[in-house]
């Protein structure tokens, strides 16, 4: 099967050539006027790919028919240099057909320019003479590009043409361009043309029907549709584009719906034809139609075009508006931007650029948004995709961007931005600066070249500061590929280095240290030199290495944390170096939150992370982030933790599948899901984490523990216990033995109870017991006490399920381990008989299960409830999506400011009404007063 063609079409089949009539119609007037003796002149006008050719032709045809001479001639502009080329061409007939005149060429050659002066009068007077055998068309078709000296006479003859048998018939391309076009032939002629005639694009009817001649008369509506937006009626777009689908039907049916992209036409035609119209518009409207291909997504990309493309502005209007009256461009909603009509014209119009050309219209493109100040990610956008420009500009957007990046937990495009920004001229400090940033990023997201950035950031610093920010980050890159002794290596080393700067050596004491925590032997170690320092020479010992003696002891369980506290707030008084203070910050905030001083975790924890920039990979940032999360959970605010930012980035790592290198936020995550009683989630958020292997980390022992009572709620009460049990044998054997870090004593009881072994489960309980007595929080005392109710049970259970209750009950805000204490209170209580008060001991527990959305717990005491006889109440929403619009209405009217009386005159009710709202609103919120509004509606989901 060939490709379809749509030549050869005459003046008896008028429909062939579509809506083209009327220039037929007045060349067959002109040609009857030649013909009786009366010359005549036809310019067919149009923009390129507008069907010149094919009615010159068929003008051409139509007069051979009736006994016509026709000289013809085709002008291009590879010729437009050859002296009276096209007037030869023209005359071609005459001079080697039967009737030749021989003294036209009498003594020279074909060459224009050996004919002198005389040859313009002497082809006159051949075409008069043959005028005396048979009319003449003088077919010239693309006359603009004619030669010089040919348009000049064809001028002269249209002058003369009155008292001839001749007709002269031009085709001229006539649009609006970006350059002031030469004079018209009209023009040039001094005369106006009787069948002066403009063609434009096809009409939708017309177009379609062309479709349907080519591709058959079931061709989809929906194919035949987007064949004429994307040619835009322009015939030769159109029989290119069709050429295409019709080899494409060789191989199979033809497609429902035009390809996007000109590679999946198998022919290439429709490319050829976009690429023959752009150049027959000139070199500055060829770049101008390429740039706007490249940029026409921007909302102002009227106002880059000519900036970029070099254009005058004063035209660029004009020739949208040419374009958009042909119909290649369309106005885009709703500010009416001009964009090409169809993707695939778009996409062939770009594909006529080289990448060079591409790569300098968006280098250009991106200064002038930098120029103007618009956004970095906005200047980014183009940068990213060219070589280096070599300007100071170009680095601040490209880190600028990577920043924001960062922030919003686009790490593919923060690493894309600094990959980038490293092709540009840095200093050494900004290089190392930004192959730290690059190494973390790189390194969290798993790629093995993040070392190695992080390793050639360490061999580039100069700065002492930056040199121990990234063996830092470089030790933390590799503890999270299980390589804590190499990691240990690199801080050892730089420590040499440092051995006359007194800051820098705590800085890299303390960092050595966090990575050291990560393996139990390496941690042992480093705290008895530690200790040994300190002993013989305290004035060696850092205060953040202080503050890890600190949390050592208070895990060993020879601190309170009224001790722990005294020495952090000292600890928080000294002046320290900036290097230090992130690590100092981190240490502190630990022992605040172990101590349930967390307001005073939550400052140190907000100033550490807003006081310095730190790598992502900071083993001190790292510390916060886990304080951060492990505080949100202490506090029972789930749902708060998983939708935190900060912490997973615009999606969470539990949901996005992309989990952190932190085992201990995975931890904290898997505990919330846990208790909001999304156990599936959990589940696969828990054979993720472990997909990914076991280390010796302190941070895998929490991983464990959050892992065991999430096997614990889903009834796996066995696997729980191993879980607990190897928790409990990873920090004996790092010498944690205080519950204040994981008390997996209590859980492990739990497990013996639920698996019918009380008798393993009263020893662990009252360990925990007599540990949680030193640290004396009510937390870790209250907790101890309630898992050794539930071990001992009978009626000294009873009592120490209500000394659990008092205690937690004794603290400043409410403990999420009051519930689970009320919970056995309840048990113990119908145990005994006492089924009243383990009704109501039941009720306020599933009351405040429901306020802190504690799914799981809340299910606990619903069917504790019913074990004990209670009709279960229909659950009462709680939380912002509990209030009524009117209470709502209320309470956004109270966080603004207003009283209860000016709320009354603003709803148009009574001031016993407002407070009526703001009464239940509280109840629901679980709040007191109006003072805690604002951030228990912030708060609620």
């Amino acid at each position: 099967m060939t490709a379809p063609s749509l030549q050869g079409h005459t003046l008896d089949h008028p429909g062939a050539l579509w809506e083209r009539t009327e220039p037929l119609a007045r060349a067959r007037t002109l040609l009857g006027r030649a013909r009786a003796g009366a010359g005549g002149l036809l310019v067919i006008r149009g923009a390129t790919g507008s069907g010149r050719t094919a009615v010159l032709e068929a003008v051409a045809r139509d007069a051979a028919r009736t006994g016509t001479t026709v000289l013809h001639a085709r002008c291009s502009d590879q010729e437009a240099d050859a002296a009276f080329g096209v007037v030869l061409q023209m005359f071609d007939t005459l001079l080697h057909g039967k009737s030749a005149v021989p003294w036209l060429t009498d003594g020279a050659g074909w060459d224009g320019s050996l004919y002198g002066a005389g040859l313009p009068s002497r082809l006159w007077s051949a075409l008069r003479s043959h005028t005396a055998q048979a009319p003449v068309l003088l077919a010239v078709d693309d006359v603009h590009l004619a030669d010089a000296p040919s348009r000049r006479w064809l001028a002269q003859v249209a002058r003369r043409l009155d008292r001839l048998p001749v007709l002269l018939a031009v085709t001229e391309r006539w649009q609006y361009d970006l350059v002031l076009p030469g004079p018209a032939f009209t023009d040039r002629c001094g005369r106006p043309a009787a069948g002066q005639c403009t063609l434009g694009p096809l009409g939708l009817a017309a177009a379609a029907g062309v479709v349907r001649d080519v591709l058959g008369k079931d061709v989809p509506r929906p194919l035949t549709d987007e064949c004429v937006h994307a040619s835009a009626g322009n015939p030769m777009l159109l029989h290119a584009l069709l050429a295409d689908l019709y080899e494409l039907a060789t191989d199979g049916p033809l497609p429902l719906r035009l390809p996007e992209s000109r590679d999946r036409l198998h022919h290439g035609s429709f490319g050829a034809a976009v690429t023959r119209w752009l150049h027959s518009a000139g070199a500055e409207t060829r770049t101008a139609a390429r740039v706007l291909a490249e940029l026409q997504d921007e909302e102002d990309v009227l106002t880059f075009l000519p900036q970029v493309a070099g254009s005058d502005p004063s035209r660029i209007d004009g020739w949208i508006g040419e374009l958009t009256r042909q119909g290649l461009l369309r106005p885009t909603p709703p500010d009416g931007r001009p964009a090409f009509a169809h993707p695939l014209l778009r996409e062939a119009v770009r594909n006529t650029v080289d990448r060079h050309q591409r790569m300098d219209v968006h280098r250009r493109t991106a200064e002038l948004l930098h120029s103007r100040g618009d956004r970095d990610d906005a200047v980014v956008r183009y940068l990213l995709s060219v070589p280096a420009v070599g300007e100071p500009w170009a680095v601040d957007a490209l880190l600028a961007a990577a920043a924001r990046a960062v922030r919003a937990g686009r790490t593919g495009e923060a690493i894309a931005c600094l990959r980038r920004v490293l092709e540009e001229p840095l200093s050494v400090r900004r290089r190392g600066e930004a192959l730290t940033e690059l190494g973390c990023l790189e390194a969290q997201d798993e790629r093995p070249c993040g070392v190695r950035h992080l390793a050639e950031a360490l061999r580039l610093q100069r700065n002492v500061a930056g040199k121990v920010r990234a063996a830092a980050s470089l030790g933390a890159a590799l503890v999270a590929r299980g390589e804590v002794h190499t990691a240990l290596d690199v801080l050892g080393d730089l420590s040499d280095e440092f051995t006359g700067s007194t800051d820098l050596a705590h800085a890299v004491q303390a960092a050595t240290a966090l990575v050291a925590s990560h393996d139990g032997d390496s941690w042992l170690r480093v705290v008895a030199e530690l200790r040994r320092i300190g002993a013989q020479a305290p004035e060696r010992l850092a205060p953040t290495a202080q503050a890890l003696l600190t949390e050592y002891g208070a895990t060993a369980g020879h601190l309170s944390a009224a001790d722990v506290m005294e020495r952090a707030r000292a600890l928080m008084t000294v002046p320290l170096d900036p290097l230090l203070e992130p690590y100092l910050l981190a240490s502190t905030a630990t022992l605040a939150q172990w101590a349930d001083e967390l307001p005073e975790a939550d400052r140190w924890v907000a100033r550490g992370l807003a006081a310095h920039r730190l790598p992502k990979l900071h083993p001190g940032r790292q510390s916060l982030l886990s304080v951060h999360a492990e505080s949100l959970v202490m506090r029972g605010r789930y749902r708060a933790l998983l939708a935190d930012t900060s912490l997973w980035g615009t999606r969470t790592g539990w949901q996005a599948g992309t989990l952190s290198d932190n085992a201990h936020l995975n931890a904290q995550a898997l505990v919330a899901l846990t208790e909001t009683g999304r156990l599936t989630e959990a589940a696969r958020l828990a054979d993720a984490v472990t997909a990914r292997g076991t280390n010796g980390s302190w941070e895998w022992s929490e991983f464990l523990y959050a892992r065991g009572m999430l096997r614990l709620a889903s009834g796996d009460p066995g696997s729980a216990l191993a879980d607990f049990l190897e928790c409990g044998s990873r920090q004996s054997a790092r010498q944690v033995v205080s519950p204040v870090v994981t008390p997996w004593r209590s859980a492990a009881a739990d497990c013996y109870l639920a698996l019918g072994s009380p008798e393993h489960a009263v020893p662990l309980a009252t360990e925990e017991r007599r540990l949680a007595r030193i640290w004396a929080t009510p937390r870790t005392v209250g907790r101890a006490l309630r898992a050794l109710a539930a071990s001992l049970g009978g009626r000294h259970g009873l009592e120490l399920a209500q000394q659990a209750v008092t205690v937690l009950r004794n603290t400043a805000e409410p403990l999420p381990e009051l519930i689970p204490a009320l919970l056995s209170l309840g048990t113990a209580f119908h145990r005994c008989g006492q089924r009243l008060q383990a009704r109501e001991v039941l009720r306020e527990a599933a009351q405040r299960a429901e306020r802190t959305e504690a799914v799981r717990l809340r299910l606990a005491a619903q069917e504790a409830l019913r074990g004990c006889g209670a009709r279960p109440r229909r659950t009462r929403h709680t939380g912002s999506v509990a209030l009524t619009p009117s209470e709502r209405r209320v309470a956004l009217l109270v966080v603004a400011g207003h009283s209860n009386s000016e709320i009354a005159a603003l709803l148009h009710v009574a001031v016993r009404t407002v407070e009526t709202h703001l009464t239940h609103g509280y109840r629901k919120l679980g709040i007191r007063g109006r003072a805690d509004l604002a951030a228990a509606l912030k708060a609620s989901p």
